[in-house]
């Protein structure tokens, strides 16, 4: 989550500009190694998810997700149209539209599974937190399977962001994070208004971290306040704190 606040900042302020693979995975490894910088984005990540969790269901996180979420989405809409749009961009769409069935084994079906699981947030605890806050007029069917359809079209639409942009620059698509912090940022330094577009990507990251450490760090908040009998501006200081010292 911190990573992404540095690297909104080298996008806006020009810093890749004219940088080689090579210079990116310099500056990625000199910043992850820094003993300062990388905490400090962090404890500010933290802050912001604080103040968030701290003004409650409907002034905090009701509030914000509604802001939030659709911010993601057109972010996200902007940067498929961008990729789809590349010269070899459909090779891309072939590798994520058209499966080998020949390669679906039993340890892939179960990968998909882990997947699944941790997309939702049900190993932290985070939908059954939120669903104690619903009212007795709501259809917990429903309304579960409108979480799941929304979580797998934005699945679907971050494949079509990233995959033609990979196969349009000929990038190995199981790189992890140097994808993602060395990789990318090449990438849209061959791009028109390359700074414009990778400052947009690193928002959308940033966006989608916050949305979720704000309902990960609700799921202990409501734990302490309920629990210890607690204020919730109590709890989510404990909470907080003991999260970044860890």
């Amino acid at each position: 989550a911190g990573w992404t606040l540095e690297y909104i900042v080298h996008s806006v302020t020009h810093r890749f500009a004219g940088q080689s693979t090579s210079d990116l995975a310099d500056t990625f490894g000199s910043f992850i190694s820094n003993p300062v910088r990388p905490l400090a984005w962090q404890m500010l990540f933290m802050v912001l998810t604080a103040l968030i969790v701290l003004a409650g269901i409907k002034k905090g996180i009701e509030k914000y997700t509604k802001l939030l979420m659709p911010i993601l989405f057109l972010l996200v809409v902007i940067l498929c149209v961008r990729s789809v749009t590349l010269e070899g961009g459909s090779q891309g769409l072939a590798f994520l539209f058209k499966p080998d069935f020949s390669k679906i084994t039993g340890e892939s079906i179960l990968f998909a599974l882990g997947q699944a699981f941790f997309s939702l947030s049900l190993g932290m605890g985070a939908l059954i937190t939120y669903s104690s806050y619903f009212s007795k007029k709501e259809n917990l069917a429903t309304t579960a399977m409108e979480v799941s359809i929304s979580d797998t079209i934005i699945a679907i639409l971050a494949g079509v962001m990233i995959f033609p942009a990979v196969f349009a620059f000929g990038i190995e698509p199981s790189a992890g994070p140097s994808l993602v912090f060395i990789t990318l940022p090449g990438i849209f330094q061959q791009m028109p208004g390359g700074d414009f577009f990778g400052a947009i990507f690193f928002i959308l990251l940033a966006v989608a971290a916050l949305t979720s450490t704000i309902s990960l760090l609700e799921v202990v908040v409501a734990f302490f306040s309920e629990e210890l009998k607690i204020s919730r501006k109590k709890a989510t200081l404990i909470a907080t704190v003991a999260i970044s010292v860890l």
